[in-house]
């Protein structure tokens, strides 16, 4: 009897007293754990929130810039198309491509006279030499920039010959390559001709430039003392490019190129060497 009044008295109040810490415990774990879950979603929302505004302010800055960068393109094409000029103009002269036969079988410089020559080809305006097509098809004409085509190929002429060994009078008389029109105040060999074809031409695309030249030269040979033509030789040349860029050295690369080429085909071999040794010798 005492012992379970004991019992009642002592331990089952300790043991309520325990049990109560335990639960009071529990319960703190249990708040503390749920806090830590619901702080860790609320850090992870405001990451998610934080990745989705970076993500949005990137993309906005990335179409701001491709926005931006096309617009500036336009403007600038149609900068490039609105300025172009009214003309183009090249510098038309003699550019080597092969070496040219030196004069042979003369104790004497052989004098030469070298006229300008005709200009044949069936234009209306024989100072153009070319044009430039635009991506709208408007068409830019090409012109000589110092001298026109009849002067320029008298000059590549003359360049030539001086360079086998001739001597070449330095003035530039006009000849219409008729044997009744030579006069005997020129040089014993006289040298003209006729441009039958000569033109530079260049289709400016957007993606890629073409460009195209041709030349045909016709050249005849008189004496002066006889008045009489005793050799006329035709040549013609043509060249082409592909290239990104637009430049008017580039025009002016094509048209000498195939000017210069047609010309020193005339000079090929030693035919027309012949020819001017047996006229100045006499044997003409």
């Amino acid at each position: 009897m005492r012992k379970s009044r004991i019992i009642q008295y002592y331990w089952i109040p300790a043991f309520e007293a325990v049990t109560q810490l335990l639960f009071c415990h529990s319960v703190q774990a249990k708040r503390d754990t749920e806090s830590s879950i619901l702080n860790s979603r609320r850090r992870l929302m405001t990451r998610i929130h934080a990745m989705i505004s970076y993500n949005r302010r990137t993309i906005l800055q990335r179409i701001v810039k491709i926005r931006l960068g096309l617009l500036a393109a336009v403007f600038m094409f149609a900068v490039i198309w609105g300025c172009a000029p009214a003309l183009y103009s090249v510098d038309m002269r003699y550019v080597p491509t092969r070496p040219i036969p030196e004069m042979k079988g003369s104790e004497k410089k052989i004098k030469i006279t070298v006229a300008a020559f005709e200009d044949i080809r069936t234009i209306s305006d024989t100072t153009l030499i070319g044009r430039v097509i635009k991506p709208d098809k408007r068409s830019i004409p090409v012109l000589p920039k110092y001298v026109r085509p009849p002067m320029a190929v008298a000059s590549a002429l003359k360049d030539i010959l001086q360079k086998a060994g001739y001597q070449v009078d330095p003035d530039t008389p006009r000849w219409d390559l008729r044997e009744e029109s030579i006069r005997s105040e020129w040089a014993p060999i006289l040298v003209g001709g006729s441009i039958d074809e000569l033109e530079v031409i260049c289709e400016d695309k957007m993606t890629i430039k073409k460009y195209g030249a041709k030349a045909k030269i016709t050249v005849l040979l008189a004496n002066t003392e006889t008045k009489k033509i005793f050799y006329k030789v035709s040549a013609r040349s043509s060249v082409s490019l592909e290239h990104i860029l637009f430049s008017e050295e580039r025009l002016e690369e094509q048209i000498n190129t195939a000017l210069s080429d047609a010309i020193e085909k005339i000079f090929e071999g030693n035919e027309i060497t012949a020819k001017i040794l047996d006229t100045a010798s006499g044997k003409r």
